[in-house]
Parts: C-alpha cells; structure tokens; sequence
C-alpha cells in the first residue's frame, strides 16, 4: 500500500515509520561524511546512536537497544543509490 506525503511523494507505510529517522539522518549526512565515510549509522528518533563498520553490527546493535521496535540503520554515502525491484507477483 502507498500513501501520499505532503510533498505528494509515494511512500510506504516503513518509510511513514520511519520518518523521523530519515530526516535526522539528513541532517546529520555531511557531518557523518567528514566523520565516517562509507560507515553504516544506527539512527532512533531524532538521535544518532553510533557508526559501525558493517551493516550487520549496527543492526545487531539496533535490535539489543530496541528490541523489535523501528530503527533506521543507512551507509553513510554521499547520495542514496535508488534501487528498484520487479515483482512478477501480480497479487491474483
């Protein structure tokens, strides 16, 4: 299911969830460039948590803090790279 935003982008109801995160990342991606390139942040509410090496600790971090509530875990890059799936599973 999709939903609209203000701005009249498409989004999911994860990244609704997760808005908050996403915006702090944002803030804090030219800071976290200088500091930890190519690092992946572990980003709760309006707060950057840490960097890590790998994708898998900051996830494992994530969950030992939060437990199975939403966290926002990003590589540290200096532009997103859009990834696109297709689906053949026409939901019939």
């Amino acid at each position: 299911m999709l939903f609209k935003t203000a701005s009249n982008e498409m989004t999911t109801p994860a990244i609704l969830t997760l808005q908050t995160e996403l915006d702090a990342f944002e803030r804090l991606r030219m800071t976290l460039l200088d500091r930890s390139p190519g690092n992946y942040a572990l980003v709760k509410g309006n707060t950057l948590v840490d960097t890590f090496s790998s994708e898998a600790a900051a996830i494992r971090e994530g969950y030992r803090r939060f437990g199975n509530n939403p966290f926002l875990v990003k590589r540290i890059v200096v532009a997103d790279v859009p990834m696109n799936f297709t689906s053949f599973n026409l939901g019939m």
